[in-house]
């Protein structure tokens, strides 16, 4: 009987699938610039409920990217830049969108080591004058204790 190396043959059709996937990151900000799009288009003018939309949306792209062990620094960049784009386009005030992004980027601290929190920090930081700053803040009036 032939042996087959099943191993092998896997991991290549895997790759394969990971390679047409693309970049998990921006996969993960387009997800979030089509949900605010449906979610905000059109939509009465309510702060609180849009903060929420675009907060649950941040909390929900991120997540899936920590689960699939990606780049949460990067994906965080490239959500920003969605949440950003999305409040423009729609007319809303986007100083308020990242603020509620940022403050659904700060709930990781729950799940991630202080490490990759400080990564993505620096990250927002250097993409966004004054956010990391707006980010640590939110991370210091978490009360929940990062993992060790």
């Amino acid at each position: 009987m032939n042996e087959t190396r099943f191993g092998q043959l896997t991991k290549e059709m895997v790759a394969e699938e990971l390679r047409l996937l693309g970049d998990p990151c921006v996969a993960a900000a387009l997800v979030v610039r089509r949900t605010l799009l449906a979610a905000l288009k059109d939509s009465p003018v309510d702060g609180t409920a849009h903060a929420r939309v675009v907060s649950d949306s941040v909390e929900g792209a991120m997540t899936a990217l920590l689960l699939a062990d990606h780049s949460l620094a990067r994906g965080a960049v490239l959500v920003l830049e969605a949440v950003h784009d999305v409040a423009g386009e729609c007319h809303l005030d986007p100083t308020e969108f990242m603020r509620a992004a940022l403050r659904a980027l700060a709930n990781l601290r729950r799940f991630v080591e202080p490490a990759r929190i400080d990564d993505i920090r620096l990250a927002i930081e250097a993409h966004y004058m004054g956010a990391g700053e707006v980010f640590s803040e939110f991370l210091r009036s978490s009360s929940t204790p990062a993992p060790r």
